[in-house]
């Protein structure tokens, strides 16, 4: 009997093994690296998303959070706009301020809930009634406002930084009261709700720079609604003025 010295099966044997093993780490590797962006791609949606938040069922908030970045905001709302199926609430963003009816004309298909407007000068409001009563109530605020900063001037304002000051914030509130105009452009956004395809062919209407769909159409009368006005280019702040 003849033994064989041909170590070749042993060899063999040990390159399967270390195949093996080089394959599952291959595998591992792709598993990790696939979770990993998985991740990364949820965070984005998530960033996202801020500001189109549920609980209860409910939309809590629809529209950007105070400081995103347009250029991140923008697409990613249009691809969940794109996405979206069934019946949704929705904040429509115009390129423009228009008037009350121009608004409503741009969106008849849609159930409008509420509007957004700012009066030149003035800061960004929602509207849920009718808007003689919006000017009635911005008019009495900035007449407040105005009238407290003519107060101090009559009660006699010594440092002239201060006096100058509060008779630039009279001169600008004067400006601001005589802007708005229940009849005038002044609305800049529309709340609404409808199927996903009316909202994604309103979408490609002209004049119509955002619709920012929400998870559902479950709104309540909490839900806060935010836009993105025409003079916003870069950054969204809700507490900027619009300027003159």
């Amino acid at each position: 009997m003849s033994v064989s010295t041909n170590p070749s099966p042993r060899i063999k044997r040990e390159h399967l093994i270390w195949a093996a093993a080089a394959v599952v780490v291959l595998v591992l590797g792709v598993a990790v690296a696939a979770v990993i962006a998985q991740q990364r791609v949820g965070n984005k949606e998530k960033a996202q998303l801020l500001g189109q938040s549920e609980s209860g069922g409910a939309v809590v908030s629809i529209g950007p959070l105070d400081g995103t970045a347009l250029s991140d905001y923008d697409p990613g709302r249009q691809s969940a706009l794109d996405k979206a199926t069934g019946q949704r609430a929705a904040v429509v963003s115009l390129a423009s301020y228009v008037t009350e009816p121009e608004a409503r004309a741009g969106v008849a298909q849609l159930h409008v809930i509420a509007l957004l407007a700012a009066p030149p000068g003035g800061a960004p409001t929602l509207v849920t009634g009718d808007m003689a009563a919006w000017a009635q109530q911005q008019k009495a605020s900035v007449t407040q406002e105005r009238d407290a900063d003519q107060q101090l001037l009559g009660n006699g304002v010594d440092d002239p930084d201060f006096r100058t000051f509060y008779q630039q914030e009279v001169a600008r509130l004067n400006r601001e009261l005589t802007g708005i105009d229940p009849n005038g452009k002044v609305v800049f956004g529309v709340v609404v709700s409808g199927s996903a395809a009316d909202l994604q062919a309103l979408a490609k209407h002209a004049g119509v720079r955002l619709v920012d769909v929400a998870p559902s159409a479950k709104v309540s009368d909490q839900t806060q609604y935010t836009g993105v006005r025409p003079e916003q280019t870069t950054t969204v702040n809700q507490h900027d003025p619009r300027p003159f």
